[in-house]
């Protein structure tokens, strides 16, 4: 276990053990990550991704800012597929880049953000988002799960304020989950 000096905050907690069948659903690990997010306190999180590995489903959790996914601020949940166990837990990003936030009214509207997309990808579902950049800040955009020609999901995030195109991401599911690239 890993603890802040300031503020005393849980930043990384691992137990090392073998984990065995998986017998949980990846619904039940999901009840189980949430449950004990509630009982640190945590609040206004939402799941975003998931991966399991040797026995252990791992959630993303964002912070949801009332309307705003914040990618920036996530925790990271570990729950043994055989006992639902809490064997995992990662508040880095939360911990560094949490703070309240003045968020300016976009610019644009999401249909308009919508007309800047590839006309090989259709739109499935729209969110506002707060993402990272490459600079170290965060910008607000417009999510939008799209599928391609190829019928492959991918997240393209424009700008609210300029229409600029910030981030395209390639969805990648197999039977253990569900990450980005």
């Amino acid at each position: 276990i890993s603890v802040s000096k300031a503020g005393g905050h849980i930043v990384y907690m691992r137990k090392n053990r073998n984990v065995g069948d998986n017998i949980l659903s990846y619904e039940q690990a999901l009840e189980k990550a949430k449950r004990y997010l509630s009982k640190m306190g945590k609040t206004n999180f939402i799941e975003t991704y998931y991966f399991t590995d040797e026995g252990v489903c791992v959630i993303n959790f964002a912070f949801l800012d009332g309307q705003t996914i914040c990618y920036t601020d996530l925790l990271k949940v570990g729950v043994a597929m055989d006992t639902g166990e809490i064997v995992f837990f990662e508040a880095g990003g939360y911990l560094t880049n949490h703070q309240e936030r003045a968020f300016q009214t976009p610019v644009y509207t999401a249909e308009q953000a919508r007309a800047v997309l590839s006309e090989k990808l259709v739109a499935k579902k729209t969110a506002l988002a707060l993402i990272p950049t490459d600079s170290g800040k965060e910008v607000r955009c417009y999510e939008f799960l799209c599928t391609s020609e190829d019928t492959e999901e991918i997240l393209v995030y424009i700008n609210v304020l300029t229409l600029k195109e910030e981030e395209i991401l390639i969805l990648l599911k197999s039977d253990g989950g569900t990450l980005t690239k």
